[in-house]
């Protein structure tokens, strides 16, 4: 690094002797690199404006309508009889995400507990690295996951034994929410756990040098501490689970009633907004107006709902954060002095101790028995997906297309999903990398809190919502009349989708690896006359360059398994696309369609080694860049 900045401060000094004109008089290429970081960032201001204006224009007609009052009233959606009502897709919306919730939760925090305070290092880290396997597997996966094995051999066997109907082999309602439960485990988990480590270890030391177990210790010091962190973490997921899509369509079953027991809730069938506007495509790409806005309606509906939940998180962590200061409950004496508190009797004191050493034994269990049960899924998920599609899995899946009569595979569906992946990239990095350069090189403009904090608003948008979106702004533009031709389908839309998904987290982990840069290093590359454009090139870039690249993987392996934005944008066809402008057909789309609606049975078959395809290269992008960052800290170490 010292070498870098050498070459650097020659290279300046031999442009321009004797002056500090670098320095202090920013050059027309400095002055070009900011405007470029600058207008980078603008553009997620503009993309976030444009979602919102665009699906408020196509939701217009029917927020202006005389069916919105019935949107928010009624209970039965039958577009073909002219009702609208949305009561039973936000009770299922509602019903999922707290039966989640419930889970999730106390599982989530008890684990991050056990992670924090009990576990040993190496368990720690193996626990770690499972969560975020965990936390990696596409929604397309747990869907295909839940609807074979969850609600077939897991929730139907106990409906049977409890007496209950169920007609959907263990659909509904209470397996969707155990799906999203686990989808947003490792997300309470990890965030839980860095909070509970960010607990000062005085704190710690303090309460055990009084005497308090380690239980006592997590419970009234390390929880109360990390509450902000917590509450936050709970928002998060639930607007995670609130727009999850494609996991609860493959498994809710699609039920159009409200239960009327407890029984029938339990063991019935529903429908969430995600699912309904995922299994509504062709009613909200159809000519029919006022359906399509009212499915519109229902996704800024779903987009207003998630975003609520970012905001609350943000606005928990401000108030929990603020200093309290508890009152000391002593008795005081009549001369101002605290009372003494009294020592307890011998027996009593050793009851005490003996109940608070079975609390401790007991509680330890509980805390483990969670961490148990949050990595489990994985397992069963990895193992049944691998047992069932390993198998399945033949070389004509990688040589042949779909439909193909000489032996169906899956060739144009692995290099649809490629091009599509491909072109996000090439459309969400630099993108991206730009500004996340202007956020932490410049953050003192203006305009850097804003463009924060849309980023992170942006991410939260469920996917569906940027499906819709890309389809009103690329498949049918929303500027065209009825009569013109649409523009269809095809790789540009949902490369342009899937890069909208990529931008907020490549600009979160771009913008946080180069602001871990020491700031010696800047100082120094400035002192010897390199100018601001040469020193983010030469020195903060390669220095940030691992955590860079980690950030890209993991947006790459998010948007690889990505599937409802597909419906809207991408298309789908049995045969290799031509080119972009051509419908182009994905591996998690067909994997969807083979599973909901397998044309004939031998699709299955594809279906299975597709889900292990899938699985697996997205396990493998974790994988690496889980090295990646192994590398970075092994670089940190030799660099200090």
């Amino acid at each position: 690094m010292v070498a870098r900045i050498g070459t650097i401060a020659a290279e300046c000094f031999m442009a321009a002797p004797g002056s500090n004109a670098v320095a202090s008089r920013p050059s027309w290429g400095d002055r070009l690199f900011r405007w470029l970081c600058q207008c980078s960032g603008v553009s997620l201001l503009v993309v976030a404006a444009t979602i919102v204006g665009v699906l408020m224009l196509q939701a217009w007609p029917f927020l202006t309508g005389t069916h919105f009052g019935e949107f928010l009233s009624g209970s039965r959606w039958e577009p073909d009889k002219g009702l609208y009502g949305a009561q039973v897709v936000v009770f299922g919306t509602v019903a999922t995400s707290v039966i989640a919730m419930l889970i999730a939760v106390p599982l989530g925090v008890g684990s991050a507990a056990f992670l924090s305070e009990i576990a040993p290092a190496w368990l720690r880290r193996i626990c770690g690295f499972l969560l975020e396997l965990l936390a990696a597997i596409p929604s397309i996966i747990y869907g295909f996951w839940a609807k074979t094995f969850l609600a077939k051999f897991g929730l139907l066997p106990l409906f049977n034994a409890l007496g209950l109907e169920n007609s959907a082999s263990g659909q509904g309602i209470l397996a969707a929410g155990i799906v999203l439960a686990i989808m947003v485990l490792p997300y309470i988990t990890a965030v839980s756990f860095d909070v509970c480590q960010a607990v000062p270890r005085s704190q710690r030391e303090a309460a055990l040098s009084v005497g308090a177990t380690r239980w006592q210790t997590t419970w009234r010091v390390v929880l109360p501490y990390a509450r902000p962190g917590i509450l936050a973490a709970c928002f998060l997921a639930l607007g995670r689970a609130i727009g999850e899509t494609m996991a609860v369509t493959m498994v809710i079953g699609n039920g159009q009633y409200l239960p009327d027991t407890f029984a029938q809730f339990l063991a019935g069938t529903g429908d969430t907004i995600p699912s309904k506007i995922a299994g509504s495509v062709k009613e909200t790409t159809s000519a029919d107006t006022q359906n399509s806005a009212a499915l519109v309606t229902l996704g800024l509906l779903l987009m207003g709902v998630t975003l609520l939940m970012n905001i609350s998180a943000r606005a928990v962590i401000a108030w929990a954060s603020k200093p309290r200061v508890k009152d000391d409950r002593r008795p005081i004496r009549l001369g101002g002095e605290l009372a003494e508190v009294p020592a307890l009797p011998p027996d009593q004191l050793a009851r005490v101790r003996r109940r608070t050493a079975l609390q401790n034994r007991i509680m330890t269990v509980v805390l483990s028995a969670a961490q148990l049960l949050t990595v489990v899924p994985l397992f069963l998920i990895l193992g049944y997906i691998t047992y069932m599609g390993a198998g399945r899995l033949k070389w004509t899946f990688f040589t042949n297309r779909t439909g193909d009569p000489a032996g169906a595979g899956m060739a144009n569906a692995i290099l649809g999903s490629v091009t599509l992946v491909g072109l996000a990239s090439v459309l969400a990095i630099p993108l991206g990398l730009l500004a996340a350069i202007f956020l932490a090189e410049f953050r003192t403009h203006w305009l850097a809190k804003p463009i924060r904090f849309v980023a992170e608003m942006l991410g939260s948008v469920p996917s569906i919502v940027i499906g819709i979106f890309g389809y009103a702004l690329l498949v049918r533009p929303f500027w065209l009349a009825p009569t013109e031709k649409s523009w269809g389908p095809s790789a540009w839309a949902g490369g342009f989708a899937l890069a909208v998904l990529m931008l907020p987290v490549i600009v979160r982990a771009a913008e946080e690896a180069i602001r871990l840069v020491p700031n010696g290093l800047r100082e120094a590359s400035y002192a010897l006359g390199a100018s601001r454009r040469q020193t983010v090139f030469r020195v903060i870039l390669p220095a940030a360059l691992p955590a860079i690249i980690t950030g890209i993987l993991l947006a790459v392996g998010r948007v690889a398994g990505e599937t409802a934005p597909l419906l809207y944008t991408a298309g789908t066809s049995n045969f290799f696309a031509e080119s972009p402008s051509d419908p182009t057909p994905a591996l998690p789309y067909f994997i969807y369609t083979y599973v909901q609606n397998p044309p004939k049975p031998s699709d299955t078959d594809l279906a299975w080694a597709g889900a292990f395809v899938l699985l697996a290269l997205v396990l493998l992008l974790n994988l690496g860049t889980r090295l990646l960052s192994g590398k970075r800290v092994v670089a940190a170490s030799q660099a200090d």
